[in-house]
């Protein structure tokens, strides 16, 4: 079975390039935003665009995967804001402890996905006929 597809944006414009290309072929979209986005601008930034994005696109499932490096501090936090998955690096017993509270509050910890990074791409439309 393939991996699932996520595609890795910096700004606004690409996230919404990104679902409105895929909203008449695809149910859901899962958009992985990277840790120095998140470290920089902080949670609230990402709970801002969490709800801008899918009070925007109502129709369309659009799911959130986040990278929290080695922080474990902004995983937890992470945790509690509206995302479906979350990426942490880290040991083994620490990944037990946060995969705990992942599960309460119904985050999948690690998933396996294959990342395409639209950050690079000038032409978007281009590079997903391609690539989907």
């Amino acid at each position: 079975m393939p991996k699932k597809i996520c595609f890795a944006v910096s700004t606004l414009i690409q996230i919404e390039n990104l679902i409105e290309f895929r909203k008449s072929k695809f149910k859901t979209s899962t958009i992985f935003i990277k840790y120095f986005l998140i470290k920089g601008f902080g949670i609230e930034w990402l709970r801002t665009l969490i709800n801008h994005i899918k009070n925007k696109y109502k129709t369309h499932n659009i799911k959130f995967f986040i990278d929290s490096g080695y922080d474990q501090g902004l995983s937890i936090l992470l945790i509690h804001e509206n995302i479906d998955y979350l990426k942490l690096k880290n040991n083994k017993i620490i990944l037990n402890k946060i995969n705990q509270i992942a599960k309460k509050n119904k985050v999948l910890l690690n998933p396996t996905f294959d990342v395409v990074d639209l950050t690079k791409i000038k032409n978007i439309q281009k590079k997903l006929k391609i690539k989907l």
